[in-house]
């Protein structure tokens, strides 16, 4: 095979990849909103939850109201209203720096983490269920390229800044 034909390869096997995780996230989606069916929370609530204990585990300190706006592509407006609402739920707190007084940062309240275990641990199990029929080399062949993809997507993030429209995609200028 010759350069081109091994560029063509790679794009039609990156094209195969981008329609098959496409076509999947609906269905994971649809797992995880299963689990939350009848629960206090709509999705984007626990979303955010999941973005604040995230960012929690990253900064010992607590997470930055900014930086939950960036990760879920809100405005400030907005996820100010997110937050009040999880606020006054009593799943999160907010609480100023001890470091910078006028940092204000957001935790995880313990009713905010017990929703959040309960639903990680219904959508666990959910998918211990889809994977019963797999064998243990098919699972962590799965975990190691998730993995990788969850790195991936990491940095593609990162690179999009405070303006995600603005990324530029490969092979565009």
């Amino acid at each position: 095979m010759d350069d081109t034909e091994l560029t063509s390869t790679r794009a039609q096997t990156a094209q195969e990849c981008a329609e098959t995780l496409i076509n999947f996230f609906p269905r994971l989606s649809r797992i995880f909103k299963s689990q939350m069916r009848g629960g206090p929370l709509t999705p984007p609530q626990m979303f955010l939850l999941m973005g604040i204990q995230d960012l929690s585990e990253l900064h010992q300190d607590g997470a930055q109201p900014g930086e939950l706006a960036r990760r879920a592509c809100l405005s400030s407006a907005a996820i100010t209203a997110a937050l009040d609402d999880l606020v006054d739920g009593g799943y999160c707190v907010r609480a100023h720096s001890e470091k910078d007084r006028r940092k204000v940062l957001v935790h995880l309240t313990p009713l905010g983490t017990e929703v959040l275990h309960e639903v990680r641990a219904g959508s666990e199990a959910a998918v211990h269920g889809m994977l019963a029929g797999w064998s243990e080399a098919q699972m962590a062949q799965l975990t190691h390229s998730l993995s990788h993809l969850g790195e991936a997507a990491e940095e593609y993030v990162s690179q999009m800044g405070p303006h995600p429209s603005r990324l530029q995609h490969e092979g565009s200028a």
